[in-house]
């Protein structure tokens, strides 16, 4: 925000410098040199301020010199008579220092400011113009000092406010990060579990499996859970065609692929449909008996695309002649088909399909397209910048509601010339219907001020420019043309306000169109009229000033609208990148949270098993070997099923029963994590109270804002319902529970509503 105010100061200082040189290069400060040299300081002023603001170097060295020149100048100009210049040019002298004041000063300090240069512009002119005459010559600096206070803290205000909403939304999207990236981790770390894990803990239980195949899925396995998952998805694309021609034949079957050259997609959709792709070879080589297995890869295009070019899809079929099966009998709770298949190609934005019937071979389908473009989103990228909505959208980002500012702006100019109007017309006769018009002019304004938020249309401001400028221009029906000399003339700057605020919150093009009209329109009637002064360059420097007013006003407001709304686009921008790039490192130190969480849980066994196995140190045939990969399996198969649930206690629970010959299940019909203590708790107490049991079976099932736990323990046990019952009793609100036990079963069913 002080960038904005900054620049906005070296654009009005641009103005002043622009003012001075016409003056000087208008003859009209010739016969005076105490003039000439005051006008060449100001300009000189001008010009350092305007470089310096616009590189963002202000201080209050530039106040200093600002208030010196403001006090000082008219002072010298009083010396032999200040009406030599034209009031609205000795105006230009203490304008920068209430400018500067505005911006770089404290509240209190800078009040005390405007009120010297104000009162130092009033005792110069005193004796030239009289006591209302100097205070009248004050009024364009009055109106600057109030709206200065006003609107250099309402920004300061506004853009603190707005970098406490900018923090509220980064810490928003860093909680939607890290959520994302765990529940991204969990799947993955569900998928290498499945899919690389539990088939390397298999083929070591499984006898026959070839020495070489065996080691080469250990390794993997340890490879897949060593892998830190810190890459986020989606980041670059990857030849899809030649890591399905990379797969291998599931054992005794004869593998057939069919690929085009080559297909490159987003990097997380080729792992999604790989890990797919094998997963369903996997269960080939497991279930189906198959002679023959087929895959082909194809380009699709999707709705209403072509089949060329980046934005195009791909389906692939893994086709085997196996024995098959009826799908209507895949169980909820598939790991293989439902998790990583079906869920996986979810994940990535595609689907999957699942053909087969007993004794017909079965096919897997995987599809992907890409994302359809928003049409909203599209619409809002053809929003142009130099557009109302796209002006008031950055505005809004920079400074909230934008009529505040512009209220500071407007209202403070609009108050200080009704005063002027009505002083002016009082004094001249036959003039009643310009107050009637200004008054009009006033309405309008203040009821445009009021919409500027929601927007103001063309018609709208195309009329109100309409009413302006003819007004303006039609006021010297009844004023003499020589009333460009002083404050009589108060129409031409009456359109300041109004065009001012439709130059912030319309195209710029509109409220310049209207200025130059009257500008245009004056000029033609001096050109045309009677002479106003003795010599052209004297009425030059009679004219000025007066074009120069509305000017100044519109072309304030250009600056300021225009500065803070390319502020508002940069902070959008920048709070756009950062805010995804704190989403981003969320996410990627969630993902490895959650991996080194669900690492720790099962590494302790089974990657020192596996990486032995893989490496040769082990026999594979050894029967330790052999049991211990087979309760491993059990655990992986646990966690499958209760991810993130179980603790270091639990699973040895679960082993030691395993070792007894106890048969265990457990199965679930989601992969979400679940209650974890809630959960614990049921089988620990089931597993460590009373008589090993013979079968243990745990169910448990998402259903709306709860989980629904059932387990049954073979054969019924006093003593351990009671245990059920007590630690049940101790888990609170948020639980129902019931236990019923018999010599035949022990049974709890336990529903726990979500926090």
């Amino acid at each position: 925000m002080e960038c904005g105010l900054s620049r906005a100061v070296a654009a009005l200082s641009a103005l002043f410098a622009l003012s001075w040189s016409g003056f000087l290069l208008s003859g009209a400060a010739e016969p005076w040199p105490d003039v000439r040299v005051v006008a060449l300081l100001s300009l000189a002023q001008a010009v350092v301020t305007a470089v310096r603001g616009a590189r963002v170097q202000l201080s209050r060295k530039d106040l200093f010199v600002a208030v010196g020149l403001a006090l000082v100048g008219p002072a010298v100009l009083a010396v032999e008579g200040a009406s030599r210049v034209v009031i609205g040019q000795r105006c230009l002298l203490t304008a920068p220092a209430v400018l500067l004041a505005a911006v770089l000063l404290p509240r209190l300090a800078r009040r005390w400011t405007y009120a010297a240069v104000i009162a130092g512009q009033i005792v110069t002119c005193w004796p030239v113009d009289g006591p209302a005459g100097a205070v009248e010559g004050v009024w364009p600096l009055a109106a600057t000092a109030v709206a200065g206070d006003v609107l250099a803290p309402l920004m300061r205000t506004a853009g603190d406010r707005a970098d406490r909403a900018q923090q509220r939304v980064r810490a928003v999207r860093a909680a939607a990060g890290r959520e994302a990236g765990r529940r991204e981790a969990h799947r993955n770390f569900q998928g290498v579990l499945h899919d690389e894990v539990k088939t390397a803990l298999q083929a070591v239980v499984l006898p026959g499996v070839p020495l070489p195949r065996l080691r080469e899925a250990a390794s993997r396995a340890v490879a897949a859970l060593a892998a830190s998952p810190v890459r986020p998805p989606g980041v670059g694309r990857v030849d899809l065609a030649a890591q399905v021609r990379a797969l291998g034949p599931p054992a005794g079957t004869e593998l057939t692929v069919e690929t085009p050259d080559v297909l490159h997609v987003p990097d997380d959709v080729a792992a999604a449909v790989v890990g797919a792709a094998r997963e369903a070879l996997r269960n080939v080589e497991e279930h189906a008996g198959a002679r023959t297995v087929r895959i082909r890869l194809r380009e699709v295009g999707g709705p209403d695309r072509p089949s060329t070019g980046r934005d195009v899809g791909f389906r692939l079929s893994v086709t085997d002649d196996g024995s098959g099966f009826s799908v209507e009998d895949l169980a909820p709770s598939s790991v293989g088909l439902r998790r990583s298949v079906i869920r996986r190609m979810d994940a990535a934005g595609g689907r999957a399909e699942i053909s087969s019937a007993p004794g017909r071979g079965t096919t897997v389908g995987l599809e992907w397209h890409p994302p359809a473009a928003d049409p909203a989103a599209e619409e809002r990228a053809d929003v142009r910048d130099g557009t109302a909505e796209a002006l008031l959208a950055r505005m809004r980002a920079a400074v909230g509601d934008v009529r505040r500012p512009l209220a500071a702006v407007c209202l403070p100019f609009l108050s200080v010339m009704g005063i002027v109007a009505v002083v002016h017309t009082s004094r001249s006769p036959g003039t009643g219907p310009l107050l009637v018009w200004y008054a009009l002019l006033a309405g309008l304004t203040v009821a445009l001020l009021a919409r500027a938020d929601a927007g103001i249309s063309r018609y709208a401001a195309g009329a109100a420019c309409c009413f302006a400028v003819s007004g303006a221009l039609g006021s010297f029906l009844v004023l003499p043309l020589s009333a460009l000399q002083d404050y009589d003339s108060w129409p031409v700057g009456a359109v300041t306000p109004l065009l001012t605020l439709l130059v912030i919150v319309r195209p710029a093009w509109e409220a310049l169109t209207a200025l130059a009209l009257e500008q245009a329109g004056i000029v033609v009637l001096v050109v045309t009229g009677p002479p106003i002064a003795s010599s052209p360059g004297a009425t030059v420097a009679v004219v000025l000033p007066a074009l120069f007013a509305p000017a100044l006003g519109v072309l304030t407001g250009l600056a300021i609208g225009r500065t803070i709304s390319h502020l508002g686009g940069v902070t959008t921008r920048a709070e756009s990148a950062r805010s995804a790039m704190l989403a981003t490192e969320a996410a990627r130190r969630a993902r490895e949270e959650l991996h080194r969480e669900r690492l720790a849980l099962l590494g302790e066994e089974i990657l020192p098993l596996l990486t032995e196995v893989g490496s040769g140190r082990s026999a594979p045939d050894d029967l330790e070997v052999k049991n211990l990969a087979r309760l491993l399996s059990g655990a992986v198969r646990d966690e499958l099923q209760l991810p993130g649930v179980l603790d270091r206690t639990t699973r040895e629970l679960l082993a030691s029963a395993r070792r007894t010959g106890c048969v265990v299940v457990i199965q679930s019909d989601s992969d979400d994590l679940h209650p974890p203590a809630f959960l614990r708790l049921l089988l620990s107490t089931a597993l460590a109270r009373g008589p090993t049991p013979r079968e243990i079976v745990l169910t448990v099932n998402a259903v709306t804002g709860a989980v629904r736990a059932s387990l049954v323990v073979l054969p019924g046990d006093p003593q351990r319902a009671r245990a059920l019952e007590e630690v049940l009793a101790t888990v609170g609100a948020g639980t129902d529970a019931d236990v019923v036990n018999s010599d035949t079963s022990t049974w709890v069913e336990a529903v726990v509503r979500a926090p």
